[in-house]
């Protein structure tokens, strides 16, 4: 960050008077302590296991600037080589630590190949400026350079490898500080490659460069850091989303959310017609196998099957699990065909399971009934009380198959025998 007050190469006014100096040096200390208090906030977070390696890599980068941009500001006063050559070093393995955080919380492998290099390039930058000359102009474009590079690359990473998880919006407003920051510094560069006499007149500067760089130096670093813990929030609320809405055991939607989907499909199919299906699922005297084997082995079968069905569904469809040993799918557009296609690979599938758990010859059936929502204007209730019907008929006919609401019902006591 204090590297755009290197960049920006703007002498200190004449009129630039003590009190004005007070309140510059106000500021540093602002943006160093706020540094501060986010390494230990982020530490604070890598013990409470939220995003435990990105939090540690992120308090690393705010305990690095700190010393980093302490020297950057002591231009002037301290030699070049110390404030400019040290201090850019330590600003590039901020950014690494950065961009590295960033790497662990997308879920993606460390480039730290990359990352020697770019490291490598401020060990070049600080002995150039330790041989003091020309060289030092040059060693600064060359830090600023990676510095840059390494900004646009960790936005890049958050906006291609976030937006599935978070959306594309939230992915590109988490990825745009640091795209801002690296196009800024680049803009920087930019200006000095073609202006370097006014570049050159930061190095004879203290520090500071007046209240307003020193005071967007604060916001761009207050707002990279509220945009990392956007980004751990973020993720923490989807988190507890998918857990309120998935059953715990099989992962499948729960009730609640599937009934919300099917309340959409009805209002979809008022408004633009078409139809659409439903099965429910029913795992075949299960029962007797949670009472011969034990809830574990019930629960392994659970899985298993759940997993099947949602293997087998197509793209579109919402699978559930409704309770105990009961499912529910929801297939949108799907006519009476292409449900019972979908039906029947999913029995056909889960009729080749292997389970493990049972004795040999032993295999898990299902029972499916389905229902199709083609008039407009059905009531959920109706819908609901059809499919039910059909599940009644597949158990009366000796289970382990498919049958539809529109079939001659059975009676009721043969269905749940």
């Amino acid at each position: 960050m204090s590297l755009l007050w290197a960049l920006s190469a703007g002498p200190v006014p004449r009129g630039f008077h003590a009190q004005s100096m007070t309140n510059v040096q106000w500021l540093l200390a602002v943006i160093l302590a706020q540094h501060a208090l986010f390494g230990v906030l982020w530490l604070g977070a890598a013990h409470l296991r939220l995003a435990r390696h990105p939090a540690a890599h992120w308090a690393a980068m705010a305990w690095i600037v700190v010393p980093g941009a302490g020297l950057l500001m002591l231009r002037g006063d301290v030699p070049t080589w110390l404030s400019v050559g040290l201090g850019n070093l330590l600003m590039l393995l901020a950014v690494v630590a950065l961009r590295r955080g960033v790497q662990r919380f997308c879920r993606q492998p460390p480039t730290d190949g990359e990352h020697r290099l770019i490291l490598a390039l401020g060990v070049i930058s600080l002995l150039g400026t330790a041989a003091g000359g020309t060289s030092v102009y040059l060693a600064v474009m060359l830090a600023g350079s990676a510095m840059a590079w390494t900004l646009l690359r960790a936005a890049a990473e958050i906006r291609s490898r976030l937006s599935n998880e978070l959306g594309p919006g939230a992915a590109l407003w988490c990825a745009a500080p640091l795209l801002l920051l690296g196009s800024v510094i680049a803009l920087r560069l930019g200006i000095a490659i073609v202006l370097p006499e006014r570049f050159a007149t930061y190095l004879q500067q203290p520090g500071g460069d007046g209240v307003g760089p020193v005071f967007g130096s604060l916001l761009f670093t207050l707002l990279l850091q509220v945009n990392l813990v956007l980004m751990v929030t973020l993720r923490v609320v989807r988190r507890l989303q998918h857990q309120s809405d998935h059953d715990a055991l099989t992962g499948l939607l729960g009730r609640r959310p599937m009934a919300e989907r099917l309340d959409a499909e009805l209002l979809r199919q008022r408004q633009r017609g078409g139809c659409f299906a439903l099965l429910s699922v029913d795992i075949d005297h299960f029962k007797r196998i949670n009472d011969a084997h034990g809830h574990a082995v019930g629960d392994a079968v659970l899985q298993r099957v759940a997993h099947t069905l949602q293997a087998t569904a197509r793209s579109g469809d919402s699978v559930a699990r409704m309770g105990g040993e009961e499912f529910c799918v929801l297939l949108p557009g799907a006519d009476l065909y292409s449900a019972e296609r979908v039906a029947m690979r999913m029995l056909n599938a889960v009729r080749s399971l292997h389970h493990p758990e049972l004795a040999a010859g032993s295999g898990v059936s299902i029972s499916v009934g389905l229902a199709v929502a083609g008039q407009p204007g059905e009531a959920s209730q109706s819908l609901q009380r059809r499919l039910d019907q059909a599940l009644y008929l597949a158990k009366a006919a000796g289970r382990d198959c498919l049958k539809h609401a529109d079939e001659p019902a059975a009676p009721l006591a043969a269905a749940v025998a």
